[in-house]
């Protein structure tokens, strides 16, 4: 649009200005969409669930103190300024396969990596042992861009970190080597402003309030299986699977309340008589854990019933396990 010039009182007509058009001004260019999918991957017990649960500010994986807590790749999906990161949570690697569960457990980390654009890897302040090789293997096989989180560095010395990331940066050409506590907020935005920095160019894959793929009846299947590990001691968690039978949403017949079955499956019936515990007293308290958490995952009252089950040697029964989830 052409601007309306200003005259001087007294002014003939050679002496006013001619007009001019304005200048346009250029609009800045809003940085670029970034979006793409992030495998977090490592040993077990090494931070990778409570990092997720953090990143997303959601808790979408199961956490315990005991290693191999999770069991599945979990997708979590964080939409920022400007960016969309989808975040898979993955199986911690074991130290050796001894069955069929381990080996889908190590075949979910791997496809993760396959499938992501970037891989962080998260590490203890130890020096690389044959787990994280094993990792750095797969990542130099998929020639796959990288960034190295050393967590819980709370419990080393400063002057320890050196050696250990000299040769991390050895044996891989890690995007950013960064030492971290997950329990540290500030921490953690350091390492998403990281994880941003290196995510390509591209429109969001989801929707900007989605969280994760998976459904409401997994996420509480997880719940309850985090609670097994919380209260029961010794190997009786690793011979527990998790299957919700019902959910029922609201249901008349419970006043509103959500209705969840669950049948928590053991490979003994001396593990099935621990897992009940004397008069019922540990069923009930992983129950009633688990409801308080399940109750805060969906912001609604449920009433939860929990029954034992033994299923011999499930953990080497492929037809199972791909029935339950696996």
């Amino acid at each position: 649009m052409m601007k309306k010039t200003k005259t001087t009182p007294g002014a003939s007509k050679e002496d006013v200005a001619a007009p001019v058009a304005p200048k346009r001004r250029r609009k800045k260019k809003a940085p670029p969409s970034k979006s793409g999918t992030v495998a977090i991957i490592g040993r077990p017990n090494v931070g990778k669930s409570t990092l997720l649960n953090i990143l997303v500010k959601f808790r979408l994986s199961a956490i315990s103190p005991r290693p191999q807590t999770t069991r599945h790749k979990i997708l979590g999906v964080l939409t920022g300024e400007g960016y969309q990161i989808a975040f898979l949570d993955t199986p911690g690697v074991p130290y050796k396969t001894s069955h069929a569960l381990d080996r889908l457990l190590v075949m979910r980390s791997l496809d993760a990596v396959l499938e992501a654009d970037l891989a962080v890897l998260v590490v203890e302040p130890k020096l690389p042992a044959d787990i994280e090789r094993r990792l750095i293997d797969e990542l130099q096989r998929l020639n796959k861009p990288s960034i190295l989180a050393i967590n819980k560095i709370d419990v080393v010395k400063k002057a320890e970190l050196l050696p250990i990331m000299q040769e991390y940066s050895r044996l891989y050409p890690f995007l950013e080597i960064f030492p971290l506590s997950a329990l540290q907020l500030d921490d953690v935005e350091a390492l998403l402003d990281m994880v941003v920095k290196h995510l390509p160019e591209g429109p969001p894959l989801f929707e900007p309030d989605e969280l994760t793929d998976r459904p409401e009846r997994f996420l509480a299947g997880e719940m309850i299986r985090e609670q097994v590990f919380n209260v029961c001691k010794q190997e009786v968690p690793y011979a527990v699977a998790v299957e919700i039978d019902t959910f029922e949403e609201q249901s008349a017949e419970y006043r509103g309340k959500d209705y969840i079955r669950a049948v928590l499956y053991v490979e003994k019936d001396s593990q099935k008589a621990i897992l009940i515990g004397r008069s019922g007293e540990m069923l009930k308290k992983i129950g009633a854990q688990a409801r308080q958490e399940i109750e805060t995952l969906l912001g609604r009252p449920v009433y939860l019933e929990t029954w034992v089950k033994v299923y011999p040697k499930w953990r080497k029964d492929k037809a199972f396990l791909q029935r339950i989830g696996y």
